[in-house]
């Protein structure tokens, strides 16, 4: 296939405003875009959406984003190409995701909001980097909520992957509901929007 450029400068600047929404936990407004053209366009992109993973990849300095596209019909039948909050990665021989480090680690809690041993220091949307307290031992697999200052608790779910060198524990994030997985790309977003504002910036 080939790496033609789709996208005209205009239509990836306006893509980057769509996600500079400062309000957390609110789908934007703008995060759908009206498909025009030919009706083959239009079937073609539907098929597309109906059957395979659509994204939109953009590339700056050492970093990707891949926005995931979805299809949907409003309430007057016109189709809308919606998009998700990205996936972001680091260049590099694996594409590993963007972790954001936390200034302080940040306790995993139950279903009634407790803290319990598992610390959250570092977060990607593919895993977390895990301090276990209070000399227990580290699970093999956990449920949990993850509940940033300021931001809306998410539901994760994790695997134990390896220890490190430092003594922290890997964790790979499980699939969970789609509104959970897309909350916690929302808040890395977010955070990259802070590690990154010049990116970001209109």
């Amino acid at each position: 296939m080939s790496h033609e450029t789709l996208l005209t400068q205009d239509e990836l600047d306006f893509i980057q405003t769509m996600h500079q929404n400062p309000q957390l936990n609110q789908r934007e407004a703008s995060s759908s875009l009206t498909v025009k053209g030919v009706s083959q366009i239009r079937d073609l992109l539907t098929r597309l959406a109906a059957h395979e993973q659509v994204t939109i990849q953009a590339q700056f300095a050492d970093q990707q984003m891949s926005f995931p596209l979805s299809l949907v019909e409003d309430e007057f039948h016109a189709q809308h190409l919606q998009l998700g909050a990205p996936s972001i990665f680091e260049d590099g021989p694996l594409g590993r995701p963007w972790r954001l480090t936390l200034e302080e680690p940040v306790a995993l809690e139950n279903i009634r909001a407790r803290p319990g041993n598992l610390w959250v220091t570092q977060v990607s949307f593919k895993g977390l980097l895990v301090e276990v307290r209070n000399n227990s031992q580290p699970p093999r697999q956990f449920a949990q909520w993850f509940s940033p200052v300021g931001y809306e608790r998410i539901a994760v779910r994790g695997t134990l992957e390896r220890k490190t060198e430092s003594g922290l524990y890997a964790y790979r994030l499980g699939q969970h509901d789609k509104g959970q997985t897309e909350r916690l790309r929302q808040f890395i977003l977010q955070q990259h929007r802070l590690a990154h504002p010049a990116f970001h910036s209109s």
